[in-house]
């Protein structure tokens, strides 16, 4: 099931900002909630399924923008806040809760 749901809302979101992604896959990940590759891979960790739809859209975003931008630059940061204005507050919830399902 969480391949699915997070696979379908990923095509979307990418859709939606203009990007293509190659390949999704859906892990048991202890210490991330995803990655992306330079090939177009995003590897999501399905835990995801157990976090607030609006949390899970921001890593997905998050994901999506290292299709423009590999690092985590002030100017990579613009793209996520442009994409997703409440990254901020998406951020702060993982901090606060995203220990507690790993």
């Amino acid at each position: 099931i969480a391949k699915g749901v997070l696979s379908q809302r990923l095509v979307e979101l990418a859709a939606q900002h203009g990007l293509a992604v190659t390949r999704v896959s859906v892990r048991n990940q202890r210490s991330r909630w995803g990655s992306c590759g330079r090939d177009g891979h995003i590897c999501l960790n399905w835990r995801l399924m157990l976090m607030p739809e609006w949390v899970r859209d921001y890593v997905l975003i998050h994901e999506l923008m290292h299709l423009r931008r590999m690092d985590h630059s002030p100017k990579y940061w613009r793209l996520v806040a442009r994409a997703y204005p409440q990254y901020e507050a998406a951020r702060e919830w993982l901090r606060r809760n995203g220990p507690s399902l790993r």
